[in-house]
């Protein structure tokens, strides 16, 4: 709902050339198992494909396979304030979620996200409210380093997700994060998985069904995914569920989930190795080719070219 429905829209419009990535570099800055990185690529290029993306349409790569992301990140990473890393929210957040692993690699997120953006000349960046500062700080150092060389960079607008973020099952004050799986829905998560999750989903008092994100916003959260997944709208919604039970809405609505999931899970498993390996290659090499050419373009503005 944040992202994989957004691209495919996107991709869909014949507005944007699309570019998708696999950000795994970002993803080092937490604790992982190597022997589960390969996995973690190649199942996330198959949601990809399983959610409609289309190769022919849109250039899908491994960020990690095109140079140009790290060197590029290491150039800007001269023309950053310290104090303008310090301040990001996310990583104020992060720090707290992991005090033993507070890395460098965390703390310069934001530049490396900057150059993923600038590298393809991006005119939108499709993004959830919570990388709103993000990327107002990628704007930032694109005007601070214009103003410096000459125009090189394409300063960056939003283009927001119709679910701006979705919140915890058990805590509707905190966004979704699938480092907490129990409070978080997976596009792989099975019937009785669904089942459990939202049966266990926290309320509002009072009984009413209704969309209210100030005073209701545990079941506004629920409603959120309701209306993503069935495709009706808010209203119906309401009217649907007026007079009926917690209960009753989300056994409706584990129902809508496991319904949805499932074609998605069945599109999934028709898709072999071979194909996703293939993607990645002919995605990798149109990223490799445009990502080079405005690589060699700043380093000839900033006097490395020789």
């Amino acid at each position: 709902m944040g992202a994989l429905e957004n691209f495919v829209e996107l991709q869909n419009s014949d507005k944007y050339e699309c570019y998708f990535f696999v950000a795994d570099l970002h993803s080092l800055n937490e604790d992982y198992e190597p022997k589960e990185k390969s996995d973690q690529i190649f199942d996330l290029v198959a949601n990809y494909l399983a959610a409609g993306l289309d190769p022919i349409k849109s250039t899908i790569f491994v960020q990690s396979q095109i140079p140009a992301h790290s060197e590029l990140a290491l150039v800007l990473n001269n023309f950053t304030p310290f104090g303008e890393l310090a301040r990001m929210t996310q990583f104020k957040d992060k720090s707290q979620k992991q005090p033993k692993n507070i890395n460098v690699g965390l703390f310069d997120y934001p530049v490396l996200m900057a150059a993923d953006i600038v590298l393809y000349d991006a005119e939108f960046v499709p993004i959830g409210d919570d990388q709103l500062q993000h990327l107002e700080f990628t704007r930032t150092l694109v005007r601070k380093f214009n103003k410096k060389f000459g125009k090189t960079f394409i300063e960056p607008k939003p283009l927001l997700t119709k679910v701006p973020r979705l919140m915890k099952l058990d805590n509707p004050d905190k966004k979704m994060s699938k480092s907490e799986p129990d409070s978080c829905l997976f596009l792989d998560d099975l019937e009785e998985e669904i089942k459990k999750k939202i049966k266990t989903a926290v309320t509002d008092s009072g009984k009413e069904i209704v969309f209210d994100p100030k005073n209701k916003p545990a079941v506004s959260n629920l409603l959120l995914i309701y209306e993503g997944f069935s495709g009706l709208p808010m209203t119906q919604i309401e009217s649907k569920f007026k007079n009926k039970t917690y209960s009753e809405f989300k056994k409706s609505l584990a129902e809508v989930l496991i319904k949805k999931l499932k074609e998605f899970q069945d599109e999934k498993a028709k898709i072999l190795k071979p194909k996703i390996l293939a993607v990645i290659k002919e995605g990798n090499e149109k990223a490799f080719e445009k990502s080079q050419k405005k690589l060699e373009e700043v380093k000839r503005k900033i006097g490395l070219l020789i």
